[in-house]
């Protein structure tokens, strides 16, 4: 009697799961998901080309809070930065990144680091974290 009971159980569980069911926002949630996937894909796309094709330079870290989201169990930090440009005017910028755990001591406020900078967008900055 207790499967033919848990049987029952499991039914009426489903039938609750069935009211609330929305297959078109679980569509819409999935879709946000991928574009989220994608936006970090492409941010992760820039940071590698600017890393091999961007002008170095130093940047100050004037704050950095972590933003709460984590990838691959590495925090995204938000960093506000003056930039150093070599020959150049200071400005300032604000970059979101991915920093790996060792380099966490390293983002804190009044830290020099190293940079690359687009060329064609000063305000496209990646922290070259390994050689800060």
């Amino acid at each position: 009697m207790g499967f033919f009971k848990s049987m029952s159980d499991l039914n009426k569980q489903a039938k609750e799961i069935n009211k609330t069911w929305d297959p078109g926002q679980q569509m819409k949630d999935g879709m946000a998901r991928m574009q989220e996937a994608n936006a970090m894909m492409a941010q992760a796309t820039q940071a590698a080309n600017l890393a091999l094709t961007g002008t170095s330079a130093t940047a100050s870290i004037v704050s950095a809070q972590q933003t709460g989201a984590l990838v691959n169990f590495q925090p995204s930090v938000e960093l506000e930065l003056t930039v150093f440009p070599t020959g150049g005017v200071p400005y300032p910028v604000t970059v979101e990144q991915i920093v790996e755990q060792i380099f966490l001591g390293k983002a804190v406020p009044g830290a020099n680091v190293a940079v690359k900078v687009d060329s064609a967008d000063p305000q496209v900055v990646w922290i070259d974290w390994a050689n800060s």
